[in-house]
């Protein structure tokens, strides 16, 4: 018997399957074609802006609104590349695909959040710092407290648009995602706390500030001008004050006096804590000069208040504190200034004439003469500066991260802003410095300004020498007396104290107190590795440790004070450290040494 013949309809049924079977397959590829097309689009573009970051701080830094301007239009470009690239339709149906769909649905989302801060913040502060820079900080003597004030609103819009941002991005779930994508959100996520950060103290500072300027009713303004030849923790003795009275902008300096118009006291002129009194002696609340002997600015403007009252019968509404550091910055707003005998003051040998010069040439009335005729110029050639608001904030950037400008208000509400800005004082900014952060203070034991002659190096060091392997840090300062051998024997009183107060003429005597981390104790100080007697205390909240040395000209010591950490994990210490003449250099990084 013959084969029966193949049913014709089911072999053509067949191959329609096949070919739908096979056309869903070219699809699927084509797909997977075009969205992996995509996510290399969005990768690329990604990259790219995660690398315009220190772009747009090098050029907020230099005041550079041509480059920043540039920098805002290529994250534009990007962000808008990258949004338009993961809004693709067959992104989203791939977004349902087991494992991969929820990494694409990471980065869909942190795409479409960087396309709101485009809109929302990029675009709105470039516009404002170039409304900023068009403008003049300073007319005719007065700060122009309505351009300051103008920067609040957008600034505030800004920080709410990075607050909202931040929660979507931050609650992406991590679990799941490729280690490449889960990376890239907290990279995300990092870069917006730090740039959300910055525009809220902005927002905030702006929106005090025309109040502290007099806005709405005169404010009178106590200005201490620290001297960083003869150190103390908040950087140097406060010798001369000059009182401003601002109102509506305009401000005039009312009067000026020197520490020898004050009288010292027996007893504190306001309470200081015991833990204070313990590191530093009972010098804080008697003398005027030791008002920042203290770390904490808070007291410090208090009893600069208090002190002030005594003298002149009215107290400050705000307490500003600056170093000669912060008066050379302003130079690049000022132009040079012609002193009193004729000579220009300039940039270069700043130093040499305004903190040492005046202490080895002239008497104690001729210094007071030449620092007040000194602030008085400077005072001018401030208010009648035609710098811009970049200039200013680019002059001063380096003093403010240093901590050489610090303020205090007695309006709660302003009070409350300056706690969380870098203005808030010694103490505040170890507290903002997060929890691996230590802060190395330095007060001058001389009373005299030898301190031009001190050297600083500064290094700390991590690891264990404990059966409980808890981390110890130790934290390594290095003192040397760079004064010549002959200083004790020529160099004049004001300079070297004329070992009026127990150290030898041309030594240098320094109290040197390292803070730790909260919850932190303490594990010993040592001098040139041999152990010393150290005041161990908690003050302000931190664990302190502090001892003391003195140098003859050329002798060098090396002060290790260690502190143990509460419980297990890695450290990577940070250090701060009162704000000195020289910047300190960097002490080589060691192995912790046990034994």
């Amino acid at each position: 018997m013959g084969q029966a013949s193949p049913d014709p309809t089911r072999r053509r049924r067949r191959r329609i399957v096949g070919w739908t079977v096979a056309g869903l397959l070219v699809i699927l590829v084509g797909v997977g074609v075009w969205v992996t097309s995509r996510v290399l689009v969005v990768r690329d573009e990604l990259a790219g802006v995660a690398q315009l970051q220190q772009r747009a701080e090098r050029a907020l830094e230099d005041g550079d609104v041509a480059t920043l301007g540039d920098v805002v239009s290529e994250f534009d470009r990007r962000v808008d590349a990258a949004q338009a690239a993961a809004s693709d339709p067959f992104w989203r149906a791939a977004e349902t695909v087991p494992g991969l769909g929820q990494n694409l649905h990471a980065a869909r989302v942190v795409t479409t959040q960087l396309h709101r801060i485009a809109l929302d913040v990029a675009d709105p502060v470039l516009a404002l710092t170039e409304q900023l820079t068009a403008g003049e900080l300073l007319s005719d003597g007065a700060i122009d407290v309505a351009l300051v004030s103008s920067a609040a609103a957008p600034l505030d819009e800004a920080r709410t648009t990075l607050r909202d941002v931040q929660s979507v991005v931050d609650g992406i779930p991590r679990d799941g995602l490729l280690g490449e994508v889960a990376s890239g959100v907290d990279d995300v996520s990092s870069m917006l706390s730090s740039v959300g950060s910055a525009v809220s103290g902005l927002a905030d500072l702006s929106d005090v500030l025309p109040g502290m300027l007099g806005s709405d009713e005169p404010r009178r303004i106590l200005v201490m001008l620290q001297n960083n030849a003869e150190l103390r923790s908040g950087g140097g003795i406060t010798g001369s004050f000059a009182e401003l009275v601002a109102d509506g902008g305009k401000i005039e300096l009312t009067r000026q006096a020197d520490s020898s118009e004050f009288r010292r006291t027996k007893t504190e002129i306001l309470p200081v804590p015991a833990s204070t009194t313990a590191l530093y002696g009972d010098i804080v609340g008697r003398y005027v000069q030791n008002t920042t002997t203290t770390p904490d600015f808070d007291l410090s403007a208090r009893l600069a208040s208090t002190w002030w009252e005594g003298l002149t019968g009215h107290r400050p509404d705000v307490v500003v504190s600056i170093d000669p550091l912060v008066l050379r910055a302003l130079l690049a707003v000022t132009g040079p200034i012609t002193l009193e005998d004729g000579k220009v003051l300039e940039r270069d040998g700043f130093i040499s004439r305004v903190l040492i010069a005046p202490y080895l040439h002239r008497e104690p009335k001729e210094q007071t003469v030449f620092f007040q005729d000194l602030t008085d110029r400077f005072f001018r050639s401030v208010l009648s500066s035609s710098a811009p608001p970049s200039a200013w904030i680019t002059a001063l950037r380096a003093p403010i991260d240093q901590g050489r400008i610090s303020v205090w208000s007695d309006d709660e509400r302003e009070a409350e802003v300056i706690a969380r800005s870098p203005f808030a004082g010694a103490l505040e900014r170890h507290r903002q410095a997060g929890d691996d952060a230590f802060m190395v203070y330095l007060n001058d034991a001389t009373g005299a300004k030898m301190d031009s002659s001190l050297r600083v190096e500064l290094g700390a060091v991590a690891g264990s020498c404990r059966a409980d392997e808890r981390t110890e840090v130790a934290v390594q300062v290095r003192l040397t007396n760079d004064a010549p051998a002959d200083a004790g024997e020529k160099w004049p009183f004001s300079m070297t104290g004329s070992g009026r107060w127990g150290v030898t003429a041309g030594h240098i005597a320094t109290a040197i107190a390292v803070a730790a981390p909260a919850g932190w104790f303490p594990g010993g100080t040592t001098v040139d590795a041999e152990r010393v007697v150290s005041v161990d205390v908690e003050d302000g909240g931190f664990p302190t440790s502090a001892t003391e040395v003195e140098l003859a000209p050329g002798e060098s010591a090396l002060i290790e004070v260690r502190f143990v950490a509460p419980e297990l994990g890695e450290v990577s210490p940070r250090l701060l450290h009162t704000p000195l003449l020289f910047p300190p250099d960097e002490l080589p990084v060691r192995e912790l040494a046990c034994g």
